[in-house]
């Protein structure tokens, strides 16, 4: 018995993995910290964590909100950049290249999922 397709199918699997997901905009996704979603380009934007939740916890009445920081770092194939979003500014979008972030929501917790919505700037 020969194996003459193994060569072609070993081709089309490296192929496979190397192809870069076609993603189109808006992208919204609920990430956990150290997650990421996939962005146009081969780019991908990664949910690091979140630092310095001073944010009043569920069901405590506080006198001051609070505020927390959503490190994200978005990776493009000839870039990095760390990304630092604010709680307290949630819903307003922050430009980052070619795209749009915004922080959706952010959950409670040691270690909360952020919900981030990206989507193009119009030029």
């Amino acid at each position: 018995m020969t194996f003459r397709f193994a060569p072609v199918l070993s081709i089309l699997v490296l192929a496979a993995c190397a192809s870069v997901p076609n993603v189109a905009l808006p992208v919204e996704a609920r990430l956990h910290p150290g997650h990421r979603m996939s962005l146009p380009e081969g780019a991908r934007l990664t949910y690091i964590d979140t630092v310095n939740d001073s944010r009043c916890p569920p069901d405590v009445q506080c006198v001051h909100a609070g505020d927390a920081d959503v490190r994200l770092r978005f990776v493009k194939p000839d870039a990095v950049l760390d990304v630092v979003l604010k709680a307290s500014e949630q819903g307003q979008p922050r430009a980052i290249g070619a795209w749009r972030v915004t922080l959706v929501g952010l959950g409670a917790g040691p270690r909360p999922p952020a919900t981030l919505r990206v989507d193009a700037i119009d030029r």
